[in-house]
């Protein structure tokens, strides 16, 4: 019987505490259920108020006046927020989105939109402690910096191979017009560059999108562009960061944006100090190239030539002025230029060394060349070799501007130029593009090594084909002045 009674005892005692445990861990898992919902719904509004300032950001590039860019970047919010955060999620109700600021004047060159939100979020278990409801807020900030844009565009006569019925070079200006709608007139400067063998230059301004004196935008010099000519990357590059750097603004994000479908395969350099009788002129300065071959030592070389285009439109490979009538390249063509000079000179004619990571037996070289005589003028390989550590170098200098920090962006135009393809590491390097640092492949990380982490970083992007050329300059833009403020 006393057995007995100790079982009915303990059978007791176990009902007992079960039902304290239960009142015990009841509430906690409520607790924590509603705690769940309560982030998830707290998740997705976070979410939808930092889709909201984004799309605000840059909708701020978008209108002829900045009353027009307010308005558009304050529909374009609201309408992000309302995509992002659909009515009546997890039962929420009450949701409150005011009408998001636009700061345009705390920050020189640099504008903001702040989208605020909060929400009535439901409570379950919770009830039984008589709190129905919670209230959630979320604020998200996103900075759009007025930026200077020096589009640098390949105009070389690969572009005018044919694609679906078009060619790469009318792709590219459709394309790359719509990429300088980007951009807010009254407030970013846009200028253009646009480069064969010679380069035209169009300077940057707030009114890029307003006819000049000459009836000229930037839109419609791009439009004007007839693609011809060799790919003399190192001069359009170089242009582009003098206009940067004759602005001279450090509050603006300065920046470089260079799309190209080939190679660099000349420079422009001064060849006075090498020339040869009877060609003996006062000056003797221009573009000397490879002609059609690619990286292999085949073609032919060519020059001297222009360096300055005259319009947007020209694309001819003219003999440089300074030639005079005792001149091979003038009275026989230019592919006798090299009978009138000796050599190429060590530098182009901005100082940037025609040595470099191109040079005698580097294993990372793509021009399949294991010994590299950069004096030697008759072999096509070695001038492409020199214009490309001419542009890598130039590359250096310009990310090394530790005052106006430019940033250069790349487009590798892939599959249209089949026998002299872009150079997809030496843009990368250009770019500084910090994925390189990582990569899996051993000569990509080399190719990093030395670089100064001071330097500014870019952004690369390649396009496998002239279909994919759009979407590669919609990543740019997006890239370029738009950024959540954490």
């Amino acid at each position: 019987m006393k057995k007995l009674t100790t079982k009915k005892n303990q059978q007791g005692m176990a009902v007992i505490m079960t039902v304290l445990t239960m009142m015990i861990a009841l509430p906690l898992v409520g607790l924590a259920f509603d705690v769940g919902v309560l982030y998830m719904i707290r998740g997705k509004l976070y979410q939808a108020v930092d889709a909201a300032s984004l799309a605000g950001a840059r909708a701020l590039g978008q209108g002829p006046d900045s009353g027009t860019q307010v308005s558009n970047a304050q529909a374009a919010a609201t309408k992000y927020f309302n995509a992002n955060f659909p009515s009546g999620f997890w039962g929420t109700i009450s949701v409150s989105m005011p009408t998001p600021t636009v700061d345009s004047t705390s920050t020189p060159n640099y504008r903001s939109v702040t989208t605020r939100a909060n929400v009535t979020a439901p409570l379950y278990f919770l009830r039984m402690l008589g709190q129905n409801t919670a209230t959630i807020a979320a604020i998200s900030v996103a900075g759009r910096r007025d930026a200077l844009v020096m589009l640098v565009l390949d105009r070389s006569s690969s572009m005018t191979n044919p694609f679906q019925g078009s060619t790469a070079c009318a792709i590219m200006k459709t394309d790359a017009a719509q990429f300088v709608s980007n951009f807010a007139q009254g407030r970013d400067m846009v200028g253009l560059v646009i480069f064969g063998s010679s380069a035209f230059t169009f300077a940057p301004t707030t009114s890029f999108g307003t006819p000049d004196a000459s009836g000229n935008t930037v839109a419609s010099l791009i439009n004007q562009i007839s693609c011809g000519g060799n790919t003399n990357m190192v001069e359009g590059v170089h242009q582009a960061y003098a206009q940067i750097q004759a602005v001279n603004v450090t509050t603006r994000a300065n920046v470089i944006v260079l799309m190209t479908d080939g190679r660099p395969n000349g420079f422009t350099g001064n060849y006075k100090p090498y020339q040869k009788a009877p060609c003996n002129s006062a000056n003797l300065r221009g573009v000397y190239a490879q002609w059609a071959g690619g990286p292999l030592p085949s073609g032919t070389t060519a020059g001297l030539m222009l360096w300055v285009a005259p319009n947007a439109s020209y694309n001819s490979d003219a003999v440089t002025p300074d030639a005079n009538s005792n001149c091979k390249m003038l009275n026989t063509g230019l592919t006798s230029g090299y009978n009138d000079f000796t050599q190429m000179p060590p530098t182009d004619v901005y100082g940037n060394s025609t040595t470099g990571p191109y040079s005698a037996n580097n294993p990372n070289s793509p021009y399949n060349s294991t010994t590299v005589n950069l004096t030697n003028i008759t072999i096509p390989q070695w001038v492409e070799v020199a214009g490309a550590n001419a542009l890598d170098n130039q590359g250096t200098t310009i990310r090394n501007n530790a005052t106006l920090k430019p940033a250069i962006y790349t487009i590798a135009l892939e599959g249209n130029s089949l026998g002299d393809p872009p150079d997809t590491l030496l843009l990368r390097k250009l770019a500084n593009d910090p994925t390189m640092e990582n990569d899996a492949d051993s000569t990509t990380r080399t190719m990093w090594t030395g670089q100064n982490p001071g330097q500014t970083k870019g952004f690369f992007v390649d396009a496998p084909d002239p279909s994919q050329l759009c979407a590669a300059f919609n990543q740019i833009a997006t890239q370029i002045v738009v950024r959540l403020a954490k």
